[in-house]
């Protein structure tokens, strides 16, 4: 089966349109060395955020774990289930000899999802 946003079915009528759902990684899955730097795309709801001298942090969780989002952007509400492409980053943390840094996403794209709602 092809799939064409611009084809023609055989009777001459336009072939529907599928809208595949976006690919993304689980959270749990960043924290490996050889990710960062790289843009990555995830997929969560949005537990919080705070304001930044620089900006916003927003953290959302996908089930598998949580992440903070460096955004320029103000952030999503609290519970929105959004979608996010951002550059991987880790920021080392040291403390009495040991690293107790974490990774994070430098926010590039965003798009908030709709949920569909039941209908009774």
């Amino acid at each position: 089966m092809t799939i064409c946003s611009a084809c023609q079915s055989p009777s001459g009528g336009q072939v529907p349109v599928i809208s595949l759902p976006q690919s993304t990684v689980t959270i749990d899955s960043l924290r490996q060395p050889q990710r960062v730097e790289r843009s990555v795309p995830l997929q969560g709801s949005v537990k919080q955020h705070l304001t930044i001298l620089n900006g916003w942090l927003y953290q959302i969780d996908d089930g598998t774990g949580q992440v903070w989002i460096l955004t320029q952007q103000e952030p999503p509400a609290v519970g929105k289930q959004v979608y996010v492409e951002g550059l991987l980053r880790y920021e080392a943390i040291p403390i009495n000899g040991a690293d107790v840094g974490d990774y994070y996403l430098e926010e590039e794209q965003r798009e908030l999802q709709q949920l569909s709602e039941d209908v009774s």
